[in-house]
């Protein structure tokens, strides 16, 4: 029978509570590191997202100053181009920091406008927005956009 005197080497527990906290110290920093990669993935994948939406509001900018562009001519724009029948290629265009469009807007038709006479025709176009910010987001943004025009006006 053991008694209040017995030792910790005649029960055989001998370091079990150092065994124990190295455990307990194993298993802690396992969650640190695993808290520590998680935030840390976290934080990169909310960077590239953002790039990301940079990209497509430069995109969006580029396609709405094309649209701008067709909308605001008093007469059809004449074609540079014959061969991709581009009506007007706008080089890089600077928005903010690393942030940049640019566009092409080609001829695709035209048509007549029903209800309107034979004077008034449908031009159609279709504009392609290249958006960039940084060296990785780029996004595209393509519209096709119709103008009416009185013929030989």
């Amino acid at each position: 029978m053991m008694n209040a005197t017995t030792t910790a080497r005649e029960t055989g527990r001998d370091g079990f509570a150092m065994v124990t906290a190295l455990l307990v110290v194993l298993v802690l920093s396992v969650l640190a590191v695993g808290a520590a990669w998680l935030a840390t993935s976290e934080k990169k994948t909310t960077a590239a997202e953002a790039t990301h939406l940079r990209s497509v509001f430069s995109a969006d900018a580029g396609g709405e100053a094309a649209i701008n562009f067709v909308r605001v001519s008093n007469q059809p724009p004449q074609i540079l181009d014959f061969g991709t029948m581009a009506v007007r290629n706008e080089p890089t265009t600077v928005l903010e920091g690393t942030q940049q469009f640019s566009y092409d807007v080609n001829f695709t038709g035209k048509r007549p406008k029903p209800g309107w006479g034979v004077d008034y025709l449908d031009y159609d176009y279709q504009i392609g927005s290249q958006g960039q910010a940084s060296r990785q987001g780029q996004s595209g943004v393509q519209v096709v956009v119709s103008r009416l025009y009185k013929e030989g006006y």
